[in-house]
């Protein structure tokens, strides 16, 4: 019979083998190159936006992380980077945008400001009127 503690240690190295604590974090904040939102909506519609991310190379699309409150919204495209923290990775020249979508639904106040959060770059900034 196995005692709980053997159990318990087994479950443990089993949940720590896909997760190497050693290994680098890889996330990183992607490019993103346009912002597309409508430049007003009614009230009670839903709002469609848009981001054009950067990937390619080593570089992939993980999430949208998305920060909101009634006057506005604050979007960060995360990704992972493969070459990050390794010397022995080669990254291909495939560079590319890709489309996202997210849509945000009421309440807005109005005027409703969309950023998107670009890392280094300064970010993108939009305003949608609400009616």
């Amino acid at each position: 019979m196995k005692s709980v503690s053997s159990v318990v240690v087994g479950s443990l190295v089993i949940a720590l083998a896909g997760c190497n604590p050693f290994a680098p974090d890889q996330s990183v904040v992607l490019g993103v190159s346009q912002l597309d939102a409508p430049t007003a909506i009614s009230s009670s519609d839903n709002l469609p936006v848009a981001l054009t991310v950067t990937v390619g190379g080593c570089l992939s699309f993980d999430r949208i992380e998305v920060t909101r409150d009634l006057s506005g919204a604050s979007f960060t495209a995360w990704g992972r980077d493969a070459s990050k923290g390794r010397k022995d990775v080669m990254c291909p020249a495939d560079v590319r945008a890709e489309l996202h979508s997210y849509t945000l639904v009421p309440p807005f106040a109005n005027p409703f400001s969309i950023q998107v959060q670009r890392g280094r770059l300064s970010p993108l900034t939009t305003t949608v009127q609400v009616k």
